[in-house]
């Protein structure tokens, strides 16, 4: 654990009133709390929450609270929390996580909340080698870096000697004698040694595979310490990327991660956790629908009209007690629904609103609505417009500039590739996943006229490609949150965590 200035997060219940006579079981699982770092408010993008009697933080601000880093990977499910040379890996939803290579049992498995990949706050600072302790009297959880080899607090106003020695287990004599005081005077903000501190890392039994070479550093280009024969003992001490920090019987150093093998005691099992392929609740609380009339005229139809309002045919059907196939007649009156979709908070800078398709963002985007779309990644955008799509958003660009636009944002060749995107339309700002692969379709051709080779593979059948000239065959997949597969009408572990990231996860 390298050394550091001290870090002291305060874990404090919002309300004014300090709870002076919790037991510490009691204080570690109250709910509502506010977190301080040396004592100075945090104000989280999602506040802390009490999980069957654990505290769970959101991992990224809090790892930066300290000093430390934190990085989810889609790919592998999983959010790293690391600090100095040490890290502790959570799998979502999983109750075995990895530290520093070894599997262990965690407090509460990593959870997404309230759009935050949320890690119990006591068990990561303790795995990651800070000291943690419960303050009762002010019903705050105080986490400690070592600063100069001690563990060093700052008075808070009201506190004393007597209370200060209750909270760390020591003596009003021991912090005396700590701190060259005479008498029992303390005062707010002033710094007081607790007690020496300076963690070593959690020693993890480990072996080498095969022959390895041990180096001075983190990297194959540090100095070779000595050499390894397979099957030797080593012990692991910590961990910087893809190298083991170690001592061996030839020395300390750094082993790549391909030759050591760690002893594990548990086995993680568990299946991927399907958070991001199931339906992810949206507040639509503030939603409504208010109603219009309008009077059928010659030639209308169904779809004709269902378009034009910008709503699904088979819910203008419903509100008029009709089918999507029933014929309109000149002088009917129908009652014409309108999704009224206040515009929801966004949870971060640059991000965008968190809509749910079926409920919303088919009515803030419907068919034939133009929006641009920038690229969360690298901020480039282009224009592009709603033509066809049920489950999601079949979507064109509007010009060959356009097209060229959004080519470039996917590497300078069209795939199934996903990417965070902000959907701006009539001044909102929409959280939204783009794929990169136009499909079924050829430019040029009339729309829906019957053609063989349709873009990516999708054979004979009807052109789904209504704007002629954008140098794009086809049409390409936006979606919402909760937007389904055409394929199966099943939900897109991808394109929802994407939809997610565009929204402000983190």
């Amino acid at each position: 654990m390298p050394k550091s200035k001290v870090h002291i997060i305060a874990l404090a219940v919002i309300a004014a009133v300090m709870v002076f006579n919790a037991s510490p079981a009691l204080a570690d699982t109250v709910a509502n709390t506010g977190v301080a770092v040396n004592n100075t408010v945090v104000r989280f993008s999602a506040a802390p929450e009490c999980i069957n009697g654990v505290i769970m933080v959101p991992a990224g601000e809090f790892a930066k609270a300290v000093g430390g880093s934190f990085k989810y990977d889609d790919s592998k499910m999983t959010g790293t929390v690391k600090l100095g040379e040490n890290e502790l890996a959570y799998r979502l939803d999983d109750s075995v996580a990895r530290f520093n290579g070894k599997y262990i049992q965690a407090a509460a498995p990593m959870k997404v909340i309230n759009n935050r990949f949320m890690v119990p706050v006591r068990f990561t600072s303790e795995k990651l080698g800070a000291a943690v302790y419960m303050n009762t009297y002010r019903n705050v959880l105080m986490v400690f870096l070592p600063e100069g080899g001690k563990l060093v607090y700052s008075v808070m106003p009201g506190d004393t000697l007597w209370i200060i020695s209750q909270v760390f287990g020591t003596s009003i004599a021991a912090l005396r004698q700590q701190n060259n005081l005479s008498g029992d005077l303390i005062y707010p903000g002033q710094k007081l040694v607790i007690k020496q501190f300076d963690p070593l890392g959690t020693p993890i039994p480990a072996q080498v595979t095969g022959g390895a070479t041990l180096r001075s550093g983190a990297g194959f280009g540090f100095s070779v310490v000595n050499y390894l024969q397979a099957n030797t003992s080593i012990t692991v001490t910590g961990k910087n990327g893809d190298w083991y920090r170690t001592v061996t019987p030839k020395g300390s150093g750094y082993l790549y991660y391909t030759v050591v093998g760690i002893k594990q005691d548990l086995t993680d099992s568990a299946p991927d956790s399907s958070y991001f392929a199931s339906e992810i609740p949206v507040d639509t609380s503030g939603d409504y629908i208010t109603y219009s009339k309008y009077t059928v005229q010659k030639g209308d139809y169904m779809w004709m009209l269902a378009e034009k309002f910008g709503i699904p045919d088979y819910e203008l059907a419903s509100a008029n007690n009709l089918s999507r196939t029933d014929t309109l007649y000149p002088g009917q009156v129908l009652n014409i629904p309108a999704h009224v979709i206040p515009t929801k908070k966004i949870t971060g800078s640059g991000k965008g609103e968190i809509l749910d398709w079926f409920k919303e963002g088919q009515y803030v985007f419907p068919l034939d609505k133009v929006g641009k779309f920038i690229d969360l990644q690298t901020g480039k955008s282009f224009m592009a417009k709603r033509t066809m799509g049920a489950n999601h958003s079949d979507t064109e660009t509007l010009t060959a500039a356009d097209t060229q636009a959004m080519k470039d944002i996917f590497g300078g060749s069209w795939s199934w590739g996903r990417r965070p995107f902000i959907l701006e339309v009539d001044g909102r700002r929409l959280a939204v996943s783009v794929a990169g692969m136009p499909h079924a379709g050829v430019d040029g051709v009339p729309f829906l006229q019957t053609v063989d080779n349709r873009s990516d593979n999708w054979g004979t059948g009807p052109n789904y490609d209504s704007m002629p000239g954008n140098g794009m065959d086809g049409h390409f997949d936006v979606y919402f949150l909760n937007s389904l597969k055409h394929v199966d009408n099943k939900y897109d572990p991808g394109h929802q965590y994407d939809v997610l990231t565009a929204g402000g996860l983190q």
